[in-house]
């Protein structure tokens, strides 16, 4: 857990805070190969708003989008979260989350993990020229070649490959 204690970064004017979280991929188009590490730094501003800064490290592997093999990457994503009194927040201001009055601490964790998944890539490509499956067969045509025989193409297209043939 990633709790930051709002009267100890009172005290101390900077938090430094440690941890480790475990993706919740459910429903996400990414396994988390490891427990991703968190450093963040917590700060007060002048006018009562709190700034965490700070980078998160992990690991991810994601089927490619041609091939659906297993892609491995890293993730080494940098963050800043700002939080505000209700009283200091604008109506548009999405960036800002809200800081409740009288609250001893923060759980970062939902905050940090919103950031992970936002800067994780919705695609992955194992290399630049996958040649993807067969729409036909399934084959992947990375490993090996087409099985289809030509002759099972909808005769329909048949003009379209002359014009292609010529």
């Amino acid at each position: 857990m990633l709790k930051l204690d709002l009267f100890d970064l009172e005290r101390r004017g900077t938090l430094r805070v440690e941890g480790r979280i475990e993706a919740d991929d459910e429903g996400l188009p990414f396994v988390n190969e490891k427990p991703f590490n968190v450093i963040l730094n917590a700060t007060w501003a002048g006018s009562g708003e709190l700034v965490v800064v700070g980078s998160v490290v992990g690991a991810v592997s994601q089927d490619c989008r041609r091939c659906l093999d297993r892609v491995k990457h890293r993730v080494d994503v940098d963050i800043t979260l700002l939080f505000a009194p209700p009283d200091l927040l604008e109506d548009d201001d999405t960036e800002t989350h809200r800081l409740e009055m009288g609250v001893r601490e923060i759980d970062l964790e939902p905050y940090v993990r919103e950031e992970v998944i936002l800067a994780i890539p919705a695609f992955a490509e194992c290399r630049d020229d996958c040649r993807g499956l067969c729409a036909g067969c399934g084959e992947n045509l990375n490993e090996s070649e087409c099985k289809c025989s030509p002759g099972g193409i909808d005769p329909r297209w048949d003009a379209l490959r002359a014009l292609e043939n010529k």
